[in-house]
């Protein structure tokens, strides 16, 4: 396992459990509660988004030298299935890296392998977790 970052209160808040995070692959998963769920009574597609976004952006970061960090410059989502209970899975792969950029995919799958949601991503590559006042402008 990748000595990555640890949890943010966020994810911890959500109920994310972070799994496997080593050799560009992230392995996220949430058992779904009342918490995640948009009125119309399905996982609401903020917390799948957050779910790919976290696993890509970790996915990445194990890939990067210990104490280096990645920013989301972009990332696009397109979701194939609604799901209402159960446990997922999303799994964020860094597919490919330069020097100052890294793309990755990801795939969100219910309890019973279907796939629920995929997404792409650019990031940012940090010279830390944290940037600094001056990293950021």
């Amino acid at each position: 396992m990748s000595d990555g970052p640890p949890d943010s209160d966020f994810t911890r808040e959500i109920g994310m459990e972070m799994g496997r995070v080593e050799d560009g692959v992230c392995v996220i998963e949430l058992e779904l509660d009342a918490r995640h769920m948009s009125v119309a009574q399905r996982a609401h597609g903020g917390g799948l988004f957050t779910m790919l976004d976290t696993a890509m952006g970790r996915a990445v970061i194990s890939r990067l030298p210990p104490g280096r960090g990645c920013a989301t410059v972009e990332a696009k989502i397109n979701y194939l299935r609604p799901i209402q209970a159960g446990r997922l899975r999303a799994e964020g792969r860094a597919l490919d890296l330069t020097r100052r950029t890294a793309y990755a995919e990801g795939t969100v799958r219910d309890d019973q392998g279907r796939v629920l949601a995929r997404s792409s991503g650019t990031f940012f590559l940090t010279d830390t977790i944290a940037q600094s006042e001056r990293e950021r402008v």
